[in-house]
């Protein structure tokens, strides 16, 4: 009947190290996987432009605005397509990103009032 006991215990014991292995993997599966998020979104950061410039963003502003600057550059490239060639250009490259509801077609003063983003400057013009 001891045996028994010792054999129960010994075989809880096993799971509960088992369900504790899964436990720590699984945290540091996630600790890992939110950590590329915020890496991506920090990489995605520097690349809107912002009033003042280290200004933080959220994850949700950040893919708002990096939707409307991307907007916003497609505008810039299809305005200097018609001019080098007359021919006005579809509002999209290579159909990534066609106007629409989620991607509202914006101006330069579009940006200035959301979340402080600033028009591009000379830096962000194209040659």
């Amino acid at each position: 009947m001891l045996s028994q006991i010792s054999e129960i215990t010994y075989r809880a014991g096993l799971l509960r190290n088992l369900d504790m292995t899964r436990k720590i993997f699984t945290n540091t599966r996630e600790r890992w996987r939110q950590q590329s998020v915020n890496s991506a979104f920090a990489k995605l950061r520097k690349l809107i432009p912002t009033h003042p410039p280290d200004k933080k963003l959220s994850k949700n502003e950040t893919l708002r605005l990096a939707m409307r600057y991307i907007n916003f550059l497609v505008k810039v490239l299809g305005e200097q397509s018609l001019q080098q060639t007359g021919v006005a250009a579809q509002g999209n490259i290579l159909g990534l990103f066609p106007q629409g509801p989620h991607l509202p077609d914006v101006d330069e003063r579009t940006l200035l009032n959301d979340c402080g983003v600033s028009s591009p400057g000379p830096s962000h013009e194209a040659p």
